[in-house]
């Protein structure tokens, strides 16, 4: 674990630094992830100057969802996919060759080495969000309410990764997956709004085939006491479920890598 730690600080240390030599490209993201933020709550102000709730949630427990998102959003951005996007570049150039002879876990080292720290700035305006959505909501919201979103949190973040890892896994087999990445961001941003909103068949998709309920509706609805106990049991078996899978699948694509050199 120790040596775990260290090469996190290693890794955390290594992006700062080359983030610190594009100082006005770092500022310039920066203000881009800002405007988003403007953007998105502006689209809020739009929609509750016009309703009283959104499929029966009030705007409160919208902005909560909201910060679920910018949070998971910041999750993936910071380190999910700059770390899959270098991971897919290597399997296609063959430096994977590189990682595969390091005395270390691949999978560890594909999957923290690169931090892209100027997109925590979502995932800190999420949790702002989140806190100020909690307080005006704060009757709603108990010690075992705040255990059990961070909980959701967590296991959202192991299914988003773990659904990475899948997806950039399959560049063994597809070298080209640009254009799926760009899919899945698009329908990523599903999950601004509540699960609630979208008909029973696009509900089921967004369940079962893209796990957004269990990144941004699951968490939210936990924090304002409205997870029931399926919900909870579900997180708690797909979460470890999801990662599981994507290492054997990782592992089993790394067995049919064969280099470079060949």
């Amino acid at each position: 674990m120790k040596r775990i730690l260290r090469l996190l600080r290693l890794f955390c240390s290594v992006s700062l630094q080359n983030e610190a030599a594009y100082r006005l490209d770092f500022l310039i993201k920066l203000v881009g992830a800002v405007i988003n933020l403007g953007g998105e709550l502006l689209t809020l102000w739009a929609i509750f100057s016009n309703t009283r709730s959104l499929a029966g949630w009030g705007p409160y427990e919208v902005i909560v969802l909201l910060g679920v998102f910018r949070i998971m959003v910041g999750v993936v951005g910071a380190v999910i996919g700059p770390n899959m996007r270098a991971m897919m570049e290597d399997i296609r150039s063959g430096k994977l060759d590189h990682v595969l002879v390091k005395p270390i876990s691949a999978q560890f080292y594909v999957s923290f080495r690169n931090w892209a720290f100027f997109r925590a700035f979502d995932a800190v305006a999420g949790l702002l969000l989140v806190i100020v959505g909690g307080v005006m909501l704060s009757a709603r919201v108990s010690l075992a309410s705040l255990a059990l979103f961070v909980l959701m949190l967590a296991a959202g973040a192991v299914i988003i990764y773990s659904f990475w890892l899948i997806l950039a896994t399959t560049t063994f087999w597809f070298t080209r997956l640009a254009n799926i990445e760009m899919v899945f961001w698009n329908v990523f941003h599903a999950g601004r709004y509540p699960l609630d909103v979208y008909n029973p068949w696009m509900r089921w998709l967004l369940t079962f085939i893209l796990p957004l309920a269990f990144l941004t509706t699951f968490p939210a609805e936990a924090l304002l006491g409205r997870a029931g106990g399926a919900t909870l049991l579900a997180s708690a078996l797909v979460a470890p479920l999801m990662l599981i899978v994507a290492t054997l699948f990782w592992r089993y694509g790394v067995s049919r890598y064969s280099g470079a050199s060949a």
